[in-house]
């Protein structure tokens, strides 16, 4: 196996850099020169790979939605036996370890702020919620019509935010493992509640 390069250990680096520098200080805390001394590389440096903090940012947030993506793959990969069960692993794969630590918690959260007044981020939170309900709707449709499978993506999608968010925000008081719970009871209901409505319609289609 090829061993990384220069310039993507340093990028790692000050990925890893950034996102300890934001935990600590919070995003307007975290100024190119701390995020340099926490990488123990130059500001000259940090400037030539990523331009500012922004896209320090951005690429942090790259690196985790990579992960995101490939725990669910992975999850999903594992649990292929039902529908119910890729359903499940992509609840889990937004719960986990990688996207739940303080370091990724906090960096989410500066994400979500700053998109709201940068285009480049925000188009990422498109993507981003672009692919989660197209993991969703892809197992739904196999139990369910189409219109109420992409009705009952949106309402997990909500509920994996919500729960996330809140759970961030509550300094441990919502357990991570109930949140988890939750979403996966809505799940269960969902299906229930649409077990006889099932048309083979909705069998040979595909997500768009």
């Amino acid at each position: 196996m090829a061993r990384p390069g220069v310039e993507t250990i340093r990028r790692q680096q000050l990925i890893d850099a950034t996102m300890k520098v934001i935990e600590a200080h919070g995003f307007q805390g975290a100024t190119i020169g701390r995020i340099a001394e926490a990488s123990e590389l130059s500001v000259g440096i940090v400037s030539h790979y990523f331009g500012n903090k922004q896209g320090l940012l951005e690429a942090s947030m790259r690196y985790l939605l990579s992960s995101l993506q490939r725990d669910a793959a992975k999850l999903m990969a594992e649990r292929s036996s039902t529908p119910r069960e890729r359903l499940l692993a992509i609840v889990d794969a937004n719960f986990s370890g990688a996207q739940t630590s303080a370091q990724s918690a906090k960096t989410w959260l500066a994400f979500w702020t700053q998109a709201m007044h940068s285009p480049d981020l925000m188009r990422l939170q498109r993507v981003n919620e672009r692919r989660l309900l197209s993991n969703l709707i892809v197992p739904l449709r196999q139990l369910m019509p189409v219109a109420q499978a992409r009705e009952t993506a949106e309402t997990i999608a909500a509920l994996i935010d919500g729960f996330w968010l809140r759970a961030a925000m509550s300094e441990g008081r919502i357990e991570l493992d109930r949140a988890v719970s939750l979403c996966k009871t809505y799940v269960d209901q969902a299906i229930a509640a649409n077990s006889g409505n099932h048309t083979s319609d909705s069998m040979g289609h595909t997500e768009d």
